[in-house]
């Protein structure tokens, strides 16, 4: 379930990366594009593209954003699975998302009961907040929370069809702005997203790479809440991973909303191998599967604010390069014992890269 194969061909005409979604080969990037537009434009949708990737789909004065970044990774572990993708298969898919979003809750209808029961917190990328309001003219300011630089804790509503983010908006038409009201349905929040966690089928399993430090761990569920686990480590870890020391720190990261990645703080080289390691299986799984989360690597210690201490970037060459910026404590446990080399902020490169030196 964790490893998956490189992307195969389709087949199709244009194998080349395609430049939106570049996990896709252009040939079927162009299929999914097309078909999406097709059945908006059935439905009785106007459509146009947003600079952040999203469609905005217009029908009586409503604009929907539609997203195809989960369908697009759908499609590449298809490929990978050695599918052949058809513009039928597609087309499906597309139908599927769209019908999911018709049957869509409206959580000002929901009852009380209902709306408390459905109601969880969740752990998201900040700049997918910032896209939903932008889009939408939603405003967040009382349903979001920080929790790093890059991620916010959300008020959800999780329904059979979708998790959506709780707005301002249904809160107002609630009654519910006040602080009192909100810390309730914060505390509802977690107290459900506890129940998911603990309820929820996890699969934990260590990975062993082939250097000396390149191991880490690798925590697994089905439900869409998983990455959230982390608001509740300290509790979670001697149910999940009762042999991780963990007393010198953790580092955790978390690409997509099914998948953990923990390691605990070591030293030297060791330290520094396993930064290397889970921070490139983080970027990988974060760009290849559906509801990506954050490709970062944060540690975590008592005592001590989360701290995000990487960072992805691109070259001039189109490499992608993996940046670490520790603090003075992760910098002196890098430190001990370790040979003279490469600090911490200079560039890496994953080995699978081409371009890496």
């Amino acid at each position: 379930m964790f490893f998956r194969g490189r992307r195969k061909t389709t087949g199709l005409a244009d194998d080349a990366p395609d430049t939106m979604f570049p996990h896709l080969p252009r040939g079927a990037a162009d299929m999914l594009r097309e078909e999406a537009f097709r059945e908006l434009h059935r439905l009785g949708f106007t459509t146009s593209w947003r600079p952040d990737g999203y469609i905005a789909a217009t029908r009586n004065d409503t604009t929907e954003l539609v997203g195809l970044d989960n369908v697009s990774l759908q499609l590449t572990q298809a490929l990978q699975s050695g599918e052949e993708l058809t513009r039928e298969d597609i087309a499906e898919r597309i139908t599927h998302l769209l019908d999911a979003m018709s049957r869509r809750i409206d959580p000002d209808t929901l009852s009380e009961a209902d709306f408390l029961r459905q109601l969880k917190v969740r752990l998201v990328a900040k700049d997918m907040v910032a896209s939903v309001a932008d889009g939408t003219g939603d405003h967040f300011t009382l349903t979001t929370r920080p929790w790093t630089d890059d991620l916010v804790t959300s008020l959800v509503i999780d329904t059979p069809t979708s998790v959506m983010t709780l707005s301002d908006r249904t809160v107002e038409r609630r009654g519910l702005t006040g602080t009192a009201d909100l810390e309730d349905l914060w505390h509802a929040g977690y107290r459900n997203l506890w129940q998911e966690l603990i309820d929820a089928p996890v699969d934990v399993n260590e990975i062993h790479g082939d250097d000396p430090g390149s191991n880490f761990w690798v925590v697994e569920s089905g439900s869409f809440f998983l990455a959230s686990a982390v608001l509740f480590l300290d509790d979670l870890l001697p149910r999940w991973l009762p042999d991780l020391d963990a007393g010198d720190g953790l580092m955790v990261a978390l690409p997509h909303r099914h998948l953990m990645l923990l390691r605990a703080v070591t030293s030297g080289a060791d330290l520094l191998t396993g930064i290397n390691t889970v921070t490139s299986v983080s970027v990988a799984q974060f760009s290849e599967n559906p509801g990506p989360v954050s490709p970062k690597l944060h540690l975590l210690r008592e005592g001590a604010e989360v701290l995000p201490f990487t960072d992805v970037t691109e070259n001039e060459d189109g490499q992608r390069v993996i940046q670490v910026y520790p603090d003075s404590y992760l910098m002196d446990r890098i430190n001990d014992g370790k040979d003279p080399g490469d600090e911490p902020g200079d560039p890496y490169y994953p080995p699978d890269d081409p371009g890496a030196p």
